[in-house]
């Protein structure tokens, strides 16, 4: 059969990226993914001898019109999209683009907002053909078969479909145990030359470490789509994967993808160790929780080629930390990120303000515990209530949420109005916490210190305008 596997366009120039629990457009401090997902699932379709295609329209500029008559040129058995809340709309809208162009297609969706309400996929593109609930792969595999041998396709697993005007879901699909067990990712098949760090602007790929998550994070809607067994790929498979990009494409530079690189601390320590054993010249940015590393880890990265760990600090006041219920201390924090200095390794603090119980000195209390802590970067998201997380249920029955408007969710803006603020309040205090936190001489003259090479500071040039535009 033929397979399309396909990231729908931007709409209206928003770069959106499409990746599990991140649903944030393009800006400044970050870049659009190599499509991760989609292309595992181009991966398996291939290993299972069926002809793949994939476009990523976001970096190849492909419009709607384009999409349709690319439909109607590679007259795709299966068309595998993702979309997210923030560009739901649009990205149903691809839908029914795909259909002028080719009717036949069997269309179907992937990620965590159709997971987490597939009738509203289905409210909103009425020939949609099924929504692939979490994890795809192996969903993707049994219905390609299905499709191939005509059978129905109510006894897959892990699929919402649309009988006789109803939507019915089908039992939970059981995720992937064994990650070595998946193909590497078909990035064969994307464009290496779109995808670029943004602050070395060197071509990278997105490398998945591991899946789900044990922690209950309230405004984290992950769970919704990986699961919350921690699953992890062996240091041998992952280094493996890294070792193969750099022989067939050049490519040294990767971001590592998962709910935390260092939840299972022994293994983050053995991959490290497994990049030095080998000799990769490579360079990597990685993810992680404050209360999982320690200072052998963080000394062994830096050993390994990590140059930026963004850790997920939420906020510098105890209270909030624990109604979000992340179970780390402001102490640990404060520990975390001044162990990875001491190691040489950059370091980014991704926080949340607005969320419920918010109120202006705990916002200010986090800037300036944010301020105080000698980072490279700080990353201020608003709480936004994702279908699919807890933050989501509370403030749907509180009250809270200011619009239906899901262009609105996505964490560069606010759609909650909670006690003490609006959401235009919150997104005032974003723009401001922004301004704190980089306007500072000590923090552009960090900046500017690194411009080393004319690339880099056509790079800066590049970051500052975007940042100037949005705060």
């Amino acid at each position: 059969m033929r397979v399309w596997c396909l990231n729908p366009p931007a709409d209206h120039g928003i770069k959106q990226v499409r990746e599990g629990r991140c649903m944030q457009r393009g800006g400044a401090w970050t870049t659009i993914w190599t499509p991760l997902s989609l292309s595992y699932c181009a991966a398996v379709a291939r290993q299972d001898g069926h002809e793949v295609f994939l476009n990523d329209c976001i970096v190849e500029d492909v419009s709607f019109a384009d999409v349709s008559r690319k439909a109607a040129e590679i007259r795709p058995d299966l068309v595998v999209m993702n979309a997210v809340t923030p560009s739901i709309d649009s990205d149903m809208t691809t839908v029914e683009a795909v259909k002028r162009g080719y009717p036949g297609a069997f269309v179907a969706v992937i990620g965590i907002h159709t997971t987490a309400i597939p009738a509203d996929a289905f409210d909103r593109a009425p020939r949609l053909d099924a929504v692939i609930r979490g994890e795809p792969e192996l969903t993707v595999r049994e219905l390609l078969a299905a499709l191939s041998a005509g059978t129905a396709l109510e006894g897959i697993p892990g699929l919402a479909l649309r009988r006789d005007g109803e939507i019915r879901v089908t039992a939970e699909r059981i995720p992937v145990e064994n990650l070595d067990d998946l193909p590497f990712p078909a990035y064969d098949l994307i464009q290496h030359d779109l995808y670029r760090m943004p602050y070395t602007d060197g071509r990278f790929l997105l490398v998945a470490t591991g899946r789900g998550c044990p922690h209950p994070c309230t405004f984290c809607a992950d769970h919704t789509y990986y699961g919350k067994k921690l699953r992890l790929r062996s240091p041998k498979n992952l280094v493996d994967e890294l070792e193969h990009w750099g022989k067939a494409y050049g490519i040294r530079e990767f971001l590592f993808w998962s709910e935390g690189f260092t939840l299972s601390p022994p293994r983050a320590k053995a991959v490290a160790r497994e990049i030095i054993r080998r000799g990769l010249d490579i360079e990597w940015v990685c993810n992680s929780r404050v209360d999982d590393v320690d200072a052998e880890m963080l000394e062994l990265f830096k050993q390994a080629g990590c140059q930026i760990i963004g850790f997920g600090v939420e906020s510098g006041v105890q209270e909030m930390l624990d109604a979000m219920k992340k179970g780390t201390t402001v102490g640990q924090i404060r520990e975390a990120i001044s162990m990875a200095r001491a190691a040489g390794i950059q370091t980014a603090a991704h926080c949340m303000l607005g969320f419920p119980g918010e109120t202006k000195q705990t916002i200010q209390t986090t800037v300036d515990f944010v301020r105080s802590l000698e980072l490279d970067f700080a990353q201020f998201y608003c709480a936004v209530p994702f279908p699919g997380c807890e933050l989501h249920d509370w403030a749907k029955e509180e009250g809270w949420i200011a619009t239906d408007d899901y262009r609105k969710y996505e964490q560069n803006q606010s759609a909650l109005n909670v006690p003490g603020f609006t959401w235009q309040d919150i997104e005032k205090e974003r723009s401001r916490a922004y301004r704190k936190f980089y306007l500072r001489p000590s923090m552009i003259g960090n900046h500017l210190s690194r411009l080393t090479s004319l690339k880099r500071v056509k790079t800066f040039g590049r970051m500052v305008r975007e940042f100037v535009s949005w705060v």
